[in-house]
């Protein structure tokens, strides 16, 4: 079925913006009479949806909304990196499943958010996470937190998990993701510093590794996340998020 983000999402008519009216009209051919499901990223829910189309304009008739099922918890914890690596790491974080992203700042994180910019740079961030999750068919986007230090960031992850993992070049056993709630942790570019990873298994995480290559750290996360998501079996049934 046709799906279609729409925000906010109520029951009822619903006249669409002359954009989604030609994609729905003139791309997907769709015509009166044809069902589609309409989503909410930012609310986290659905319908099913009616279409009605009279010459340019598009209608639609939403039935009743119904929250999303819930994901079990995907934490990422990512060191913050420079530039704008981190909005690239938040749109892939959601395309591939996360459900909360907690940039953090480590020894070596070389770039720091100003107090200045800080709400600023939250909020944009949030956006990237609700386009995202529109583009990729998404119900509910994740959400994204303000920066925090390392430890804090820690705490907040063991919150909302079962289980940590801590992705380091120097770890020996293989990453092998289960089912479960999880936290992923990703240093920044240049690493970890031992006494972080020592920081991390105080509370229960453990040391895992990505292979014998080096990656960026932005790779990473995108390898970590996605291994994740086989492992839950959900690539198969994406589309019906």
């Amino acid at each position: 079925m046709t799906r279609l983000p729409l925000s906010p999402l109520v029951a009822g008519t619903v006249r669409l913006e002359a954009g989604a009216a030609r994609y729905l009209s003139r791309v997907l051919r769709l015509r009166s009479g044809d069902t589609i499901e309409v989503f909410d990223p930012k609310a986290g829910v659905s319908a099913t949806a009616v279409v009605r189309v009279d010459g340019e304009q598009v209608d639609l008739e939403v039935g009743e909304t119904v929250a999303a099922p819930r994901r079990a918890p995907l934490v990422l914890v990512q060191g913050y990196p420079k530039g704008d690596k981190l909005a690239d790491v938040v749109r892939d974080a959601t395309e591939i499943g996360a459900t909360l992203v907690i940039p953090a700042l480590c020894a070596r994180s070389v770039a720091r958010p100003g107090e200045d910019r800080a709400a600023a740079k939250q909020a944009r961030l949030a956006k990237v996470a609700e386009e995202a999750a529109r583009q990729c068919g998404r119900t509910e986007a994740p959400v994204v937190l303000a920066p925090l230090p390392w430890v804090e960031a820690l705490a907040v992850a063991q919150a909302h998990t079962e289980h940590g993992v801590v992705l380091w070049e120097r770890a020996t056993v293989p990453f092998a993701p289960s089912a479960g709630p999880l936290a992923v942790c990703i240093g920044p570019e240049g690493g970890l510093e031992p006494a972080e990873v020592e920081a991390a298994e105080a509370v229960g995480f453990v040391t895992r590794s990505l292979g014998d290559t080096i990656l960026r750290t932005e790779t990473a996360a995108t390898v970590a996340l996605g291994a994740v998501m086989v492992a839950r079996g959900l690539y198969a049934s994406a589309r019906s998020d």
